[in-house]
């Protein structure tokens, strides 16, 4: 019942001619009790109407589409991208669907991403679009849609575009929608159809226009996400550089005693060798000592290079005792050119740790060095640093590296791992935000707190392995 009326539909179906466009007629009809009859007829095209049913069906394709590339981490997002290309040409009824991006340079769109139905021949990916369509390639690059339902339709400067997709299998209508980000033009969406040519109505148009914007959405925050990951590995390097500043005295001391234990040995070979009857065991002795001390020295720069070396991340089982001992080595002159005590224990069994062994002693080092700096602004008291790496719960190895300096102002503590703070006069403030990031990268956490006497104390959880533990 409609304003007192009650009304009746009828819905009627023809195909006027083989050649005619097929229509439909929609005939309300709307009587009252007296037996009025008042009718209202609507004539639209069969073909309105199944896209009418088509558009009910992609607006629940393309929520499910937003939603996925929303929720998809970065790293993954070309392969859901490949997979939607998929979907979505299949569901419009496609034969291809192509993504160009621009290259490094900002110059020449490359084919990314590219789905073609079964026996149907893709656009190559890595493909530089402007060697074989250019005409297309200065439309897009203009910020031009291009739409035809037949290739007839395409102006005279566009046949070297159209013959090279002959060649590829050919094409019968297109349309090509610039990919956008924040109004910039960063490539294009391409959408074909070979097998057979369809009017592409401005409903349809913009239905591909929203896909290619989510498309170029996804790409632009994988694009941050890659930009991110390069500028962290930069200030990394110059985080790393900076600390192999402050460790060289270090290790110049460090590499001057086995070096120094060599030479002395040398010439006490050579005095030896020089005498009448040479004592070939305090020879064989000395040499011993020799082949030591130099695996010593080597032992010394490999560990520091291993630090500064670039490179992605290896995971693999880490003995995080032989770890310490290896950091104790490193550090113990500087420790000493300071006047400062370093104690560095560890339990008897420690489990290891799934990690990158240059990264974990890169966060140790750097933590170790704070400590140091920490001791060495406070005027009086003891000059102590402790470190200690225990298992405190099964299946997590916690280290706290604690100071005696002068501790941390309870403001500054809020702020200790926002990057570029620092309470230094010098320094870059990125250690500790690069730290806490390697720590999270292996799953664990880094914090710090204000000791209850003085100075402060650093600590950091990370996984261990609840078996095959490794023997001290």
């Amino acid at each position: 019942m409609l304003d007192g009326l009650r009304e009746r539909f009828c819905l009627e179906y023809e195909d006027k001619t083989a050649d005619a466009e097929r229509w439909c007629r929609i005939t309300v009809m709307r009587f009252d009790d007296s037996g009025k009859i008042r009718a209202l007829v609507l004539h639209e095209t069969l073909d309105e109407v199944i896209n009418a049913s088509a558009g009910l069906e992609f607006e629940d394709l393309f929520a499910d589409f937003t939603a996925t590339l929303m929720r998809t981490n970065a790293h993954e997002i070309d392969d859901e991208i490949e997979r939607w290309l998929g979907r979505i040409g299949l569901a419009l009824e496609l034969d291809r669907t192509t993504i160009a991006q621009l290259n490094r340079d900002g110059q020449n769109p490359v084919v990314t991403h590219a789905w073609a139905r079964e026996g149907v021949q893709p656009i190559p990916v890595g493909l530089e679009v402007a060697t074989v369509m250019p005409w297309l390639t200065r439309k897009a690059m203009r910020g031009e849609s291009v739409v035809f339902s037949d290739e007839q339709e395409l102006p005279l400067e566009a046949r070297p575009d159209l013959e090279w997709v002959v060649r590829l299998g050919g094409i019968s209508s297109h349309v090509m929608v610039p990919l956008t980000v924040a109004g910039v033009v960063h490539g294009a969406v391409g959408f074909g159809s070979i097998y057979r040519r369809r009017p592409w109505s401005p409903r349809s148009i913009r239905r591909l226009q929203m896909v290619s914007e989510v498309f170029g959405s996804a790409l632009l925050r994988k694009r941050i996400a890659v930009e991110n990951i390069r500028l962290a590995n930069e200030i990394h390097q110059v985080s790393r550089a900076a600390t192999m500043g402050e460790m060289t005295a270090a290790l110049a001391h460090e590499l001057n005693q086995p070096l120094a234990a060599i030479l002395n040995n040398s010439r006490v070979v050579q005095r030896l060798l020089a005498a009448k009857s040479p004592d070939l065991n305090e020879i064989r002795a000395a040499l011993d000592d020799i082949v030591r001390d130099n695996a010593r020295a080597v032992e010394i720069v490999r560990d520091v290079r291993s630090v500064f070396q670039p490179g992605e991340a290896k995971m693999s089982p880490v003995d995080m005792k032989q770890v310490l001992q290896d950091i104790k080595r490193m550090v113990s002159a500087d420790a000493k050119t300071r006047n400062i005590a370093l104690s560095i224990n560890s339990s008897d069994r420690l489990a290891p740790v799934i990690g990158d062994r240059p990264h974990l002693i890169e966060v140790l080092l750097n933590l170790i060095l704070n400590a140091f700096d920490a001791v060495c602004e406070s005027d009086n008291g003891p000059r102590e640093v402790t470190v200690v790496a225990e298992e405190r719960s099964p299946g997590e190895l916690r280290v706290s590296i604690r100071d005696s300096g002068r501790g941390i102002d309870s403001e500054a503590l809020a702020h200790l791992f926002e990057p570029f703070f620092t309470t230094k006069s010098s320094g870059m403030g990125m250690g500790l935000t690069i730290a806490r990031s390697i720590v999270h990268n292996h799953g664990g956490r880094l914090w710090a707190v204000q000791n209850p006497d003085r100075g402060a104390t650093f600590e950091f959880t990370l996984p261990a392995q609840p078996a095959a533990r490794i023997r001290a």
